[in-house]
């Protein structure tokens, strides 16, 4: 439920008409050497309105103005221009009326768009990201579903079961050298004074960051939704293939990067994350999900 109550100062704006009104009608902050006009409650300026070059009204940070939470164009659009949280959530609501909801991994928005040629009311991802040049348009209306002028269209993927076993019983060896190598560096000292961690479950072997440079381990973390390049994702596993231990040796090194204590069944599970995104496109089959119908992809992380 939305707490109506912590953005009861801000704006209700939902035509670029009423954001230029309320911009014209703001005084900069007094001392203020950037001019800044606060959005809503005078003492909080970190949350500005601004005018940009193109006559655009923008909301946002007064430090990020490249890219504003809500964008006011002349012709009538308005666009979300920066990847949100579950605070922007409400006050997008508040100022715009847009009704966005997180659920599935996802920020869904409530909307009409036109998919096929049909007026599709429902819900449709955003699908912003920190660093992307994605915007989200919309044309709002009074008393009525905005209109969603960009929607992405949404997928589902399913798992080709054969492929994963394949995959599975290819580098079984690999993991059960992880294993044993993990079990025979076993400290019993250590248990129960790090999370999970016992006789089944023991860390795998650390090594110093010397020691990992010395083998010529890059520091490139092999799986995290900030880094999944394919080339890291080759070199690792051109390692891991060529079945020798010394090769083993380094790919087992690899895994802990990025991490402090990497227990075995973590291991295991980003060894085989790092399999499937690599080998994603034979793995998964695209599906197109309904329009407007929230839907829960397990696997997009391997696409994103």
């Amino acid at each position: 439920m939305l707490n109506y109550k912590t953005y009861y100062d801000l704006p209700i704006l939902r035509s670029y008409e009423a954001a230029l009104k309320h911009f014209e009608k703001v005084k900069p902050i007094r001392g203020d050497a950037n001019g800044t006009k606060p959005a809503g409650r005078r003492d909080q300026k970190w949350l500005s309105i601004y005018m940009r070059e193109d006559k655009s009204v923008c909301i946002g940070s007064a430090w990020r103005k490249e890219k504003p939470l809500l964008a006011y164009y002349p012709d009538g659009r308005v666009a979300i221009e920066t990847n949100i949280g579950a605070s922007c959530r409400e006050r997008i609501h508040r100022i715009a009326g847009l009704n966005i909801q997180r659920k599935n991994n996802e920020d869904w928005v409530a909307a009409v768009s036109h998919v096929d040629g049909k007026e599709v009311v429902g819900h449709y991802p955003l699908r912003l990201k920190y660093n992307s040049d994605r915007k989200a348009v919309f044309i709002l209306r009074e008393n009525a579903t905005a209109i969603y002028l960009n929607p992405v269209p949404v997928y589902k993927h399913t798992i080709n079961r054969k492929v994963k076993a394949e995959l599975t019983a290819r580098y079984k060896p690999f993991l059960a050298y992880v294993e044993a190598m993990a079990k025979l560096s076993a400290d019993p000292t250590q248990f129960g004074k790090w999370d999970k961690e016992s006789m089944d479950n023991p860390r795998i072997p650390m090594v110093t960051l010397d020691q990992r440079d010395a083998l010529g381990i890059p520091n490139k973390h092999l799986y995290s939704r900030y880094n999944n390049h394919q080339d890291t994702l080759c070199q690792f596993l051109t390692l891991v293939d060529s079945g020798d231990t010394e090769d083993w040796y380094k790919a087992m090194v690899w895994l802990q990067v990025g991490y402090w204590k990497l227990l075995l069944n973590e291991a295991k599970t980003n060894f085989m994350h790092v399999v499937h995104r690599h080998n994603r496109d034979a793995l998964f089959t695209e599906v197109r999900a309904d329009a407007g119908k929230m839907v829960y992809d397990r696997y997009a992380m391997y696409f994103r």
